[in-house]
C-alpha cells in the first residue's frame, strides 16, 4: 500500500467517526399568528399568498411536520375571507395541524378568564371545520405572547377550561424574535436596500442557532441531556426567505424533524409548568423555576432581556 492510499484511507476513517460522533438531536416546529404577519405592507393578501406558498414547499421539500396556529380574526377582511381561509386550507392540504390561538390574539394579562375563555371557543370555529378530515387528532393550543396567566387562579382556570375542551397548551424552548427581524426586513425589501436585507438574514440566522444553543446547554443543566427541543416561528416574509438555510442549519447541528406530539411525548415535557407572571418566557425558564433551581445572572439577564424587548413599533405582531 502506498502513502497517498494510507492517507485516503486515514481521511475516509476520520470523516466516518465525526459523522458518527455527530449528535442525534429532535425538534418539533411551530408556527404562530397565521394565516400571516404583516409589516405594515398594503395591501397584504398577495405578499401572505406568496409567504404561504414559500414556506409550505420548504416545509414539504425538508418533511417537517408542523402545528400551526391561527387567529381567526385575521380572516374576516372584508372582501378577502375566502382567499385568506384557503390560505389555512393550503396548511391542512400539505399534511400540517392547525392549532388554536385565539380569536384575536389578544394579552391574557388584560381579560378576565370569561373573556379569554369567549376568545379561545371564537378561535376554532374555521380551524376546526377545516381540519375535519384529518380527525382524529390532537387539539394544541397557544397563549397569544406565551401570557399563561398572571395570577395562579387564572392561570390555573384556564388550564382547567382548555383540559376540557381536549386542547394541550403547547411550549416552547426555543424563540428566535423573528417578528422584529422581520420588520426591519421587509423594510428593507420595500426601500430596495439589498445590503441591509442581506445583513438582517445573516444577523437573524445567527441570532437562532446561538437562541438554539443556548437551549441545549440549559436543557443540559435542567435534565442532564438534551431535550427534543420545540421552536417558536411566525407565518412572515423573513422566514418565507431564509427557513430553507435556516433548516439545513439546524440539520447541520444533528436535528431531525419531529411530530409536536412526539416532541411532548419526551419525560421532559411532562414537567409541571408552575410559574406565574406578567411574562411569556420559555418553557425551559418555567422549568427551572418551576424545579426550585438557581438561576445564574447570566441566565437572568438574558431572559429579562427576552422578556422586556420591546415590539418595534411597524409589527403587526406582539409574541
Amino acid at each position: 500500500m502506498n502513502f497517498k492510499m494510507l492517507i485516503v484511507i486515514l481521511l475516509l476513517s476520520l470523516s466516518a467517526t465525526a459523522q458518527t460522533n455527530k449528535p442525534s438531536r429532535k425538534m418539533a416546529v411551530t408556527f404562530d399568528d397565521l394565516p400571516y404577519v404583516a409589516a405594515g405592507q398594503s395591501p397584504d393578501l398577495p405578499n401572505a399568498q406568496r409567504a404561504t406558498k414559500e414556506i409550505l414547499r420548504v416545509l414539504q421539500t425538508h418533511r417537517v411536520p408542523v402545528v400551526a396556529f391561527v387567529n381567526e380574526g385575521k380572516l374576516q377582511v372584508t372582501g378577502e375571507v375566502d382567499a385568506r381561509i384557503a390560505l389555512l386550507q393550503q396548511w391542512v392540504d400539505a399534511g400540517m395541524i392547525l392549532g388554536n390561538h385565539t380569536y384575536s390574539h389578544p394579552d391574557f394579562n388584560a381579560l378576565t378568564v370569561e373573556q379569554f375563555q369567549d376568545e379561545i371557543i371564537k378561535g376554532e370555529v374555521v380551524t376546526r371545520r377545516l381540519m375535519q378530515s384529518h380527525q382524529p387528532y390532537q387539539l394544541y393550543f397557544r397563549h397569544p405572547m406565551t401570557h399563561t396567566g398572571d395570577t395562579q387562579a387564572k392561570k390555573e382556570a384556564i388550564e382547567s377550561f382548555l383540559a376540557a375542551r381536549c386542547y394541550k397548551v403547547t411550549p416552547h424552548t426555543i424563540e428566535n424574535s423573528d417578528f422584529i427581524f422581520n420588520v426591519g426586513y421587509v423594510r428593507a425589501l420595500r426601500h430596495e436596500d439589498e445590503a441591509m436585507a442581506k445583513r438582517l438574514r445573516q444577523a437573524y440566522l445567527d441570532f437562532t442557532m446561538a437562541a438554539t444553543e443556548f437551549a441545549e446547554r440549559i436543557s443540559l443543566q435542567i435534565f442532564g441531556r438534551e431535550i427534543t427541543q420545540t421552536l417558536l416561528l411566525h407565518a412572515n416574509d423573513v422566514n418565507a426567505d431564509y427557513l430553507e438555510e435556516m433548516l439545513r442549519r439546524f440539520a447541520g447541528r444533528g436535528y431531525r424533524f419531529v411530530t409536536l406530539d412526539e416532541a411532548m411525548s419526551d419525560p421532559a415535557y411532562e414537567t409541571k409548568d408552575a410559574y406565574v407572571s406578567q411574562f411569556g418566557p420559555t418553557w425551559l425558564w418555567r422549568w427551572m423555576k418551576s424545579k426550585g433551581m438557581e438561576v445564574t445572572l447570566i441566565h437572568h439577564l438574558i431572559w429579562k432581556f427576552a422578556e422586556s424587548w420591546p415590539v418595534a413599533p411597524d409589527s403587526a405582531c406582539t409574541c
